[in-house]
């Protein structure tokens, strides 16, 4: 696990050394470099596996590839077997070198040979061309800013940005997608002229011409035919294996554990490989949290559990979390995530966590809610669903919350969202559908809070639709969830609050063999009437005491309403949203900033995260854009 940088079209011996010192807390164990002519790379090592051996960049035989690499590739060693079968000579035992020979041996379609997490560059000495790529899920970040004949790389923007031409200037076109997603969907970042490169994509530079591709899809077609006894039978044995793979390592594996049945089934597998285990869990001292759950989990699985609270005072790091966000996601809850990196790392370089079984076996209430409306859709008189909006308009919305999973109070605002997703169903797509239900900032709101000169940003261009008409309707729903919502907003702010603080994310879920295990499946195998991830609770009942089968899923959320009256919150808002600042800013505007803030007393739900969205995007201006010091 490392960060990873470089550059091309230009030499600049001093730029090195600064990208390396921007990323040195993703590898605070040492660094590496290679310099060719106008080709310059090099990394920053977290050592998890070969602790020795394993620095980088790492060679062929003959010394015409190099490799700098981010991640964990888990079937390194079924890797090595093969390669050394076929006459490749390892001069180390880290996964790391399984890379450069996969490549020398089969080129870019080593990748398909890749079970991991990774992204990495590699350099063709005889060629003069670089190669770039990353996992299937995203789980690692690689940015890239190409102008002028000019190239630069890295596992974070805080590294491009050390090249003096690269400007710091906002992506204005970007700042929609955020308010309405909470996040910038790839390829684009809120910084002008920086890139991701996509998950599931590769890149080739030579010549100074770039060429980007998709090398890896998700299954979308007919369903397999498959009985549910055999299917539970396949889907316990892969995951056995999936979590067997994750915990290889030459340093001790800890767990993130909530309540929930995706921690839960990875905890109870990794019990069936090793004797002591940590689990780490969140909590926020209120009503909403699982901590209660989590430490039953942990007593009937036999873990050393630790219990991690955020506290109101914990806002006050909001700053220091953007400057590792980079691209700000409009959460709070990332105060959760910075915390529990924080104190796992305390004692451990890996931890292990249930992230991405949501986005597989339809989690979300949301899916259900998509996937029920569809159904009445297909079946119902036309005009039902508009007449449903006009129902819920009557509903208080006291009534109305007690129908949502949420706990916290949704309001006026959560009912209005309600009433108009069911009264314009008909006329939207499956993507317009899926970003009204779960989006932040409706278009109506953007555009009242938008400054004058600021309202013609107001698109949908950002929007991902579907990119297959093949697939069940639930299938094609949660595809359009692998290509922003799990990497540019889960995994992203898992990977950078984790790497902030030295430690290494692992995700079972995401091993590719069960992501496409998943979307090969029928859809009775992930949401069954009121039931969500079907395949996993039965695989709980097995496994599990039967509550844990059993209990729905609990929103993993933030509780605002229990912290905004904190002292420290409220002056963060207070100097974000001041009517001067806003004004100085010209994307908003004031008097309707001012508005947002005024009845915050209220405690509705989606308004105060409105609020926090606004607060945590000025941070992200404040930092990058104007440099202050977090």
């Amino acid at each position: 696990m490392c960060g990873i940088f470089g550059f091309a079209g230009f030499e600049k011996p001093d730029l090195l050394a600064r990208m390396a010192a921007a990323v040195g807390h993703r590898g605070p164990d040492g660094e590496g470099f290679l310099t060719d002519g106008r080709f310059s790379m090099g990394m920053r090592r977290l050592s998890i596996i070969d602790l020795a051996g394993g620095d980088q960049p790492i060679e062929n035989e003959d010394g015409t590839l190099a490799v700098c690499f981010n991640g964990e590739i888990y079937n390194y060693l079924e890797l090595r077997e093969e390669l050394e079968s076929l006459g490749h000579a390892f001069r180390t035992r880290s996964d790391t070198e399984t890379i450069v020979h996969a490549f020398e041996q089969w080129g870019e379609a080593c990748l398909e040979h890749l079970n991991g997490m990774f992204a990495f560059a590699l350099w063709d000495r005889r060629e003069k061309s670089l190669f770039l790529a990353r996992d299937r899920a995203g789980q690692k970040p690689l940015y890239y800013w190409n102008e002028g004949g000019r190239f630069l790389f890295g596992s974070e923007v805080k590294s491009l940005l050390e090249a003096d031409f690269v400007e710091r200037r906002p992506n204005l076109a970007a700042v929609d997608a955020y308010l309405a997603l909470r996040y910038v969907p790839q390829p684009e970042t809120l910084f002008d002229g920086i890139r991701t490169l996509p998950a599931g994509h590769c890149a080739t530079l030579r010549r100074g011409e770039l060429r980007v591709r998709r090398w890896w899809e998700l299954p979308l077609g007919a369903p397999d035919r498959i009985s549910d006894a055999d299917a539970l039978d396949a889907f316990e044995e892969l995951f056995l294996d999936a979590v067997r793979l994750t915990l290889r390592s030459d340093v001790p594996v800890a767990a993130y554990l909530s309540g929930g049945i995706d921690s839960s089934l990875v905890v109870a597998a990794m019990a069936r490989f090793t004797d002591r285990i940590h689990t780490y869990s969140i909590g926020f001292g209120s009503d909403i949290d699982e901590t209660d759950q989590a430490a039953a989990t942990a007593r009937h699985l036999g873990t050393e559990h630790h219990e991690i609270q955020v506290r109101a005072e914990h806002f006050g790091e909001l700053g220091r979390i953007v400057h590792h966000m980079e691209c700000p996601v409009g959460d709070p809850l990332v105060l959760a995530y910075w915390n529990l990196a924080r104190e796992t790392a305390q004692d451990f370089k890996v931890v292990l966590s249930g992230e991405g079984a949501d986005e597989s076996y339809a989690g979300y209430s949301f899916h259900k809610i998509i996937l029920w409306t569809e159904r009445l859709r297909r079946t119902a008189p036309a005009a039902l669903l508009p007449m449903g909006g006009a129902v819920v308009d009557g509903i208080p919305a006291r009534l109305l919350d007690k129908l949502f999973v949420y706990p916290a109070f949704l309001g006026e605002r959560g009912k209005a969202r309600t009433a108009d997703y069911l009264r314009r169903y008909p006329e939207r797509d499956l993507a317009q559908s899926y970003v009204a239900l779960k989006a932040l900032w409706d278009a109506d709101e953007r555009r009242a809070l938008y400054a004058g000169s600021f309202v013609r940003r107001l698109s949908e261009d950002w929007l991902h639709r579907s990119r297959s008409s093949d697939g069940t309707f639930l299938a094609r729903l949660l595809a359009l969830q692998y290509d922003d919502w799990l990497q540019d907003n889960l995994l992203l702010r898992q990977d950078k609050n984790t790497m902030a603080h030295g430690l290494e994310l692992r995700c079972p879920f995401l091993d590719h063999r069960l992501v496409e295990q998943a979307f090969r499946w029928p859809d009775r195998l992930k949401v069954r009437g009121l039931r969500d991830k079907w395949i996993e609770r039965e695989l709980g009942r097995r496994w599990l005491p039967a509550e844990n089968a059993r209990r729905s899923k609990v929103p993993f959320y933030l509780p605002l309403e229990v912290f905004w009256q904190h002292p420290q919150l409220r002056e963060q808002v207070r100097a974000s949203l001041d009517a001067e600042r806003v004004r100085a800013l010209g994307w908003f505007d004031p008097a309707y900033t001012s508005w947002l803030v005024d009845p915050m007393q209220g405690g509705e739900f989606l308004h105060l995260k409105q609020v926090l969205s606004l607060v945590i995007l000025d941070l992200w201006h404040r930092v990058f854009i104007e440099k202050e010091t977090p």
